[in-house]
């Protein structure tokens, strides 16, 4: 019995030592880092452009455990910069450490910041120091800084529109812009009337604007770029456009009917000429008109007067004996000059002034008509006395028609000075607009005056148009064969066609886009 009982001890003492029946440790307590910036807030004083001031806040660890800072940033604020002197480091707890953080105003009045400083503290609490200065610096502010002229729907080809940017200084001393620079695709253009360099006081304001004028169907960006003393720099503003077409049409012309055409003759009423080419007259002018009659649709005025009125009126068609008008008046030699001076030999003047009288109430109202070729025939033995030259008699001329492709200048002259003084002038004006020329010193030259009117009409054909077109988009073909050889008038909406030559039953497409027309 005594000695069954110091085993059954053992065994109750190795029991508990086998399965580690004993009192547990306690944890250890629960040891974090934990930071602390102070100041939370810095407040810099207002400073001009140039200027700035340091201040510092301290970064402390308040935890139990190391502190460990990876990095030190702007959150916000573009006028601040953090200096350190460090901006990744340790601090066991206990230890602070000084950040420096530099201003320099980049706005006028306040700018705002803030610094963040990132480290391994759980919550992150306590990690931020807010930023506040004061610039007394220029202060660029470009209104609106954005602007979408689609916003109310796109803008139709050719019609655009503008919108005025106001440049302005917001800031607390003068603003000095030195540049504007803009850059588009195309549609989109800079219009300004500044003198610049220019200086604006604060709150002062000036303006300029942004066209949009649509060519194709197309977007555009814009961009203005505004250089000044702004300490931030360039300021921009950007514009979006997009044009479309108002429509598209096609065009069938069938059997096209002849070609329009406007004719003014004026004869040198000198003695010479009524001696030497009153048989030439009497043959070629009912020839000339009978060729008219087959080629084209035509009106004609004989002026002979220096008052540049029609001689007999406006002949047509519908004329009574029109080849006889014209003949009976083709030399005339006494005329009235109602003041005027003897235009007798200055036909391309005579010529001029007999355009001039073609408006509503005028002696010739009725004669042009829009779309019309317009001929001038001049028929002399001496070189145009006018003294300004042809070419800026042509240039006279290309105001009454609708395209200056629309202009011929023919004459019946003394090409080679063989009979007179030759055709000085008047050749030139043949020249620039592609005329043709007779000479009147070949005796029978009335047999041929039928070529003035054929070799000038050759070919030529126009067509109204329903719409006006773009032309950059206009495409042509006779018999379903493209040409290029054709001109559009955009303010009579014809096109002619001078090649191919068109026939009885030829055909002619037009197709393109529509203008809209703008307010």
């Amino acid at each position: 019995m005594n000695r069954v009982t110091p085993l059954i001890v053992l065994a109750v003492a190795g029991g508990c030592i086998e399965t580690g029946i004993s009192k547990k440790d306690e944890a250890p307590p629960n040891v974090q880092p934990d930071i602390l910036v102070d100041p939370p807030a810095l407040m810099f004083d207002s400073l001009r452009d140039g200027e700035t001031q340091t201040l510092d806040f301290i970064v402390s660890n308040v935890g139990d455990a190391v502190l460990e800072v990876d990095d030190i940033v702007i959150g916000s604020g573009n006028a601040f910069t953090v200096l350190g002197p460090d901006f990744e480091f340790t601090l066991d707890p206990g230890a602070d450490l000084p950040v420096t953080v530099e201003f320099t105003p980049m706005g006028a009045d306040e700018n705002y910041g803030a610094v963040q400083v990132l480290s391994n503290d759980p919550d992150g609490d306590n990690s931020q120091v807010d930023l506040l200065g004061f610039g007394l610096v220029p202060d660029l502010q470009i209104v609106p800084d954005t602007y979408n002229f689609a916003e109310n729907g796109a803008d139709f080809v050719p019609c655009g529109e503008s919108v005025e940017l106001e440049l302005k200084n917001v800031g607390d001393v003068d603003l000095e812009i030195y540049s504007l620079d803009y850059v588009s695709g195309g549609q989109l253009s800079l219009r300004s009337d500044l003198q610049l360099p220019l200086v604006l006081g604060p709150d002062e304001a000036t303006n300029v604007w942004v066209d949009f004028t649509p060519t194709d169907a197309a977007s555009d960006t814009g961009v203005l770029t505004v250089s000044s003393n702004d300490p931030v720099g360039d300021e921009t503003a950007d514009q979006n456009g997009e044009g479309v077409w108002l429509a598209s049409n096609s065009e069938t012309f069938y059997a096209p009917g002849p070609p329009p055409v406007d004719v003014l003759i004026t004869i040198d009423q000198s003695c010479s000429m009524a001696q030497d080419n009153t048989d030439d007259v009497e043959q070629g002018f009912p020839a000339f008109v009978n060729e008219l009659q087959n080629i084209a649709d035509w009106q004609l005025i004989l002026v002979t007067d220096p008052n540049g009125c029609a001689t007999g009126g406006i002949l047509d068609a519908s004329s009574n004996n029109p080849s006889g008008l014209l003949v009976d008046n083709a030399f005339n030699t006494n005329h009235d000059d109602n003041g005027g001076a003897n235009l007798t030999e200055s036909l391309l003047k005579l010529s001029e002034r007999a355009l001039s009288k073609t408006g509503a109430g005028n002696c010739n109202d009725g004669f042009l008509r829009q779309g019309a070729l317009l001929h001038i025939i001049t028929l002399s033995d001496e070189p145009e006395q006018s003294g300004d030259s042809a070419a800026y008699w042509v240039g006279e001329f290309e105001n009454y028609v609708s395209d200056p492709s629309l202009l011929k200048v023919s004459g019946v002259l003394d090409l080679f000075g063989n009979c007179g003084l030759g055709a000085a002038g008047y050749t030139q004006a043949v020249d620039l607009t592609g005329g043709a020329e007779l000479n009147i010193c070949n005796s029978n030259w009335g047999a041929n005056f039928t070529d003035i009117a054929s070799e000038v009409l050759e070919g030529i054909q126009t067509y109204p148009l329903q719409d006006p077109a773009d032309e950059s988009t206009m495409e042509v073909s006779v018999n379903g064969v493209p040409t290029t050889d054709w001109s559009y008038s955009s303010d009579s909406w014809t096109v002619t066609v001078n090649s191919p030559p068109i026939g009885e039953n030829d055909v002619v497409d037009v197709t393109y886009n529509i203008l809209a027309e703008c307010d």
